[in-house]
């Protein structure tokens, strides 16, 4: 059976791109998408989700308030915020929330997978036992979490490393729209080399691009963000 999400960002693009991630990962299906809050918590108490995916900035509050509510009201839901939200004061607030990770924005497909299959590994092995012993704890609270300190999947030719370095570009640039001599001139790289990283970060609804016909020659192409984080 496969384990019901509800997607909270304001974002309707990002969670849209969300969405697609969550259909592309195996034991999972997307049950609702809020855009606010308040909706938010009309379809927590209505579809009764097992996962929240919870952005934590929203023009009217706070998902971290949203988080501690839904703990008072002791909903049986658990949560992973995906956020752009770096405040080392916000993590450690999240992590008090009782949240299974944090993901940063922009997110990285392999990542983002990672996260929930380790999520349902874990809500598998506990799903039918009465009783807990410590080998049980060990392998629910360690399950797969040493893929997260390897190498995420990448496609040959795609170093988890260098594409950080491309992605920050664009995080601390998010009003630019920036060419690949541009971006291979900011992190120390070639240009054929950053092209093949911000064309894999395109096919992965990162980036997106516009290309220019306008000058003489060869027409240029302009990466940006689909979204401001």
């Amino acid at each position: 059976m496969n384990l019901r999400v509800l997607i909270i960002d304001d974002d309707e693009r990002i969670a849209e791109i969300h969405r697609r991630y969550v259909e592309k990962t195996d034991g999972f299906e997307v049950v609702g998408i809020a855009n606010t809050l308040e909706d938010a918590q009309l379809q927590l108490d209505v579809l009764e989700p097992d996962l929240l995916l919870l952005d934590i900035f929203f023009p009217e509050g706070n998902g971290l308030e949203f988080l501690k509510q839904t703990r008072l009201h002791r909903k049986q839901v658990d949560v992973i915020p995906i956020t752009a939200a770096k405040e080392v004061h916000l993590f450690n607030e999240a992590l008090h929330g009782g949240v299974f990770d944090y993901i940063l924005k922009p997110v990285v497909l392999s990542r983002f997978q990672t996260t929930l299959q380790r999520y349902r590994q874990t809500k598998t092995q506990l799903l039918n036992i009465d009783q807990l012993d410590q080998h049980d704890v060990d392998r629910a609270l360690n399950s797969g979490r040493s893929e997260l300190h390897e190498s995420p999947e990448l496609p040959k030719g795609i170093d988890g490393l260098t594409l950080e370095k491309v992605q920050h570009v664009f995080s601390v640039r998010q009003d630019s729209s920036l060419t690949s001599e541009e971006v291979a001139s900011l992190i120390g790289a070639s240009r054929t080399t950053v092209r093949r990283y911000l064309e894999y970060l395109v096919s992965q609804t990162i980036l997106d691009v516009d290309v220019n016909y306008g000058g003489v020659g060869r027409p240029e192409r302009r990466y940006f963000l689909l979204r401001h984080l």
